[in-house]
């Protein structure tokens, strides 16, 4: 199929540029698919007037009150689940008004296709939108839709308002992308048909994320001197584990020379540094969030990095792979690895802080091996993790839906 249609991503926060932090993955994939010749529409949930940035198209609300919003939400009604409608009316208007500017948008440019990240609120408004225009509809699932964890409090269907209407949400899309196979037990329990869900790998982007970037930048902007760097790249929540890093920093022996440094901002910020004490700007350094183009240079400066997520690795390993560093991760038994043990880093259990600190030093003590899985890394991502394969498995599914 000639590459002339246009795709509405409906992503509430996605930055317009690719130094921002916020959602760099579906920021990063729409630049590339805009780059293929795609007619790329973003759609934010702020007021803002249309605009272009790096070859796409951003939309935004018209206005924050719009009593049009209750309108279209009546008109959908029979979209929500009873149960869901149990919700703060504040909730349930704000994703009518998102839904109505979506539709605004896709109906006044012709869209041809509609494509949601996350399954909520995203994928709730491509859904209300969807009844209103008939496009063809898709989401990505990336983790909190769809994963739980009642230890950490972690998803949004730990309640039954919003599993109900990501079950809604899912089993009304034309197709759900995701990027594990955790992901894909996820939505088969949730009730999506297997021939409606593709796993399609995440990727980074091998030209940028590489070995021998300039390993001083980074170090110098920081003040992070000369010792070996333990890199970990997550949002400061309770889901991602940072305390790991805290514990693994505080036994590590004072005669092994190195800093913990962590990239990323959130809700425990006040917790972690409170906890890490006297280490602070010592051995343990939170830069809270960074440009996104500077992580390439984060990872260029750090011997390892270490990521304490239990439930999945992130993008941020693949892209530590990709410039041949060595991983040590949370073994999640093949649901959601990157990592390959003994091969590209080590997979650790979720609280072995002893062993995560043998692992550390092992690494830092034995070059040559660190190096080898650092390669080994590398090669992996660039058979499997490159984002432009990514990008073509997209392509090819926007083109079956099209076509059909």
């Amino acid at each position: 199929m000639k590459m002339s249609y246009s795709v509405a991503i409906i992503s509430s926060f996605i930055g317009k540029t690719p130094e921002d932090m916020a959602h760099s993955f579906v920021f990063d994939e729409a630049y590339r698919l805009a780059q293929k010749g795609i007619d790329v529409h973003i759609i934010r949930y702020k007021v803002e007037k249309d605009s272009y940035s790096y070859g796409i198209k951003y939309h935004g609300l018209e206005k924050k009150i719009d009593v049009r919003a209750l309108k279209f939400f009546m008109r959908n009604l029979n979209v929500y689940p009873p149960i869901s409608l149990l919700r703060k009316p504040t909730l349930i208007y704000h994703e009518n008004l998102y839904a109505l500017n979506t539709y605004r948008v896709i109906e006044r440019d012709g869209i041809d296709l509609i494509h949601a990240h996350f399954a909520y609120p995203e994928g709730l408004v491509g859904l209300l939108t969807k009844r209103s225009v008939g496009k063809p509809f898709i989401v990505t699932l990336h983790g909190y839709d769809v994963n739980v964890s009642k230890k950490h409090n972690y998803g949004i269907r730990l309640h039954p308002q919003y599993n109900l209407i990501v079950h809604k949400v899912l089993t009304n899309a034309a197709h759900i992308i995701v990027s594990s196979r955790l992901l894909y037990l996820r939505a088969l329990e949730v009730g999506v048909k297997k021939s409606n869900i593709s796993i399609i790998s995440p990727g980074v982007d091998p030209n940028i994320f590489k070995p021998n970037l300039n390993k001083t930048i980074f170090r110098e902007k920081y003040s992070l001197g000369d010792e070996p760097i333990i890199l970990t790249v997550r949002g400061l929540k309770p889901i991602y584990n940072i305390y790991e890093v805290i514990k693994v920093a505080k036994i590590v022996p004072k005669s092994i020379r190195l800093k913990f440094v962590i990239i990323g901002d959130g809700e425990l910020r006040s917790q972690l540094i409170k906890l890490a004490g006297d280490l602070i700007n010592k051995r343990i350094h939170f830069l809270g969030r960074i440009p996104h183009t500077e992580i390439p240079y984060a990872m260029a400066s750090a011997s390892l990095l270490f990521d304490p997520c239990p439930i999945g690795q992130g993008i941020n390993v693949l892209e530590a792979m990709a410039c041949a560093k060595p991983v040590i991760a949370i073994n999640t038994r093949g649901l959601w690895d990157y990592v390959i043990d003994g091969k590209t880093g080590f997979l650790v259990n979720s609280g072995d802080t002893q062993t995560i600190v043998e692992k550390i030093i092992y690494l830092l003590q034995k070059e040559e091996e660190a190096k080898r899985l650092g390669e080994n890394g590398r090669k992996i991502v660039q058979e499997k993790f490159d984002i432009n394969k990514r990008i073509e498995k997209i392509i090819s599914l926007y083109e079956k839906l099209l076509s059909n």
